[in-house]
């Protein structure tokens, strides 16, 4: 009971830290059957005559799971701290929300040189009004789409939160996404790459 929850726990929370109940429950998941595969097929070696005579082959496999348990974890964590809980406010309307660093965001408006973040639908649909916010239609291109057209609106305010800190975006300008890009996904806006430096990095109140 104390190797699979208590310290399993602890390993998860000093590892990632507390990004909110889903973010930390899939931690932990993730986490515990690392532990239960990794110790299943040391149990099935054990079994093995060659595994248990050959030192070499002993620490060969130690080291495999070693590594690829260092490289899962260390990617997990880099995706996790880059998630920032974050508000948008727009006259006396706000919403708190979840966004997410995203390094391939270069998208700016070619009329004002304004960054754009981009918001999923759902949460455009509840936070902004066609009889109260001004939409204009900005240029983009990606992948399968050589001439697109994103919704994009101005807040009044965006404010991304790093730890004790927090970077305010003033006239922040927010596109609007289809649902399924942020189907399944742990955050609701993917953040300019240029509007925020990521954890590691310095950051600086933008005014």
């Amino acid at each position: 009971m104390i190797a699979h929850f208590v310290l399993n726990t602890g390993m998860v929370f000093f590892c990632f830290g507390w990004e909110g109940k889903c973010s930390y429950l899939e931690n932990w998941v993730v986490t515990y059957f690392m532990c239960v595969i990794q110790g299943g097929a040391l149990e099935w070696l054990l079994e093995q005559h060659i595994f248990s005579q050959n030192e070499i082959l002993q620490m060969l496999v130690a080291a495999a799971v070693v590594v690829t348990a260092v490289i899962c974890f260390g990617e997990r964590r880099v995706y996790g701290n880059h998630i920032y809980p974050a508000e948008l406010k727009k006259g006396e309307r706000h919403i708190r929300l979840r966004a997410y660093w995203d390094s391939g965001n270069q998208l700016t408006d070619p009329y004002t040189g304004q960054e754009i973040s981009i918001l999923s639908g759902s949460v455009a649909e509840k936070f902004f009004t066609k009889e109260k916010d001004l939409v204009r239609f900005v240029p983009y291109r990606s992948l399968g789409e050589k001439d697109g057209l994103i919704a994009v609106t101005n807040v009044d305010e965006m404010t991304v939160f790093q730890g004790k800190r927090a970077v305010k975006i003033p006239h922040a300008a927010i596109g609007t996404a289809d649902k399924m890009l942020f189907d399944g996904k742990e955050y609701e806006m993917l953040l300019n790459a240029s509007s925020i430096m990521p954890q590691g990095g310095k950051t600086e109140n933008k005014n």
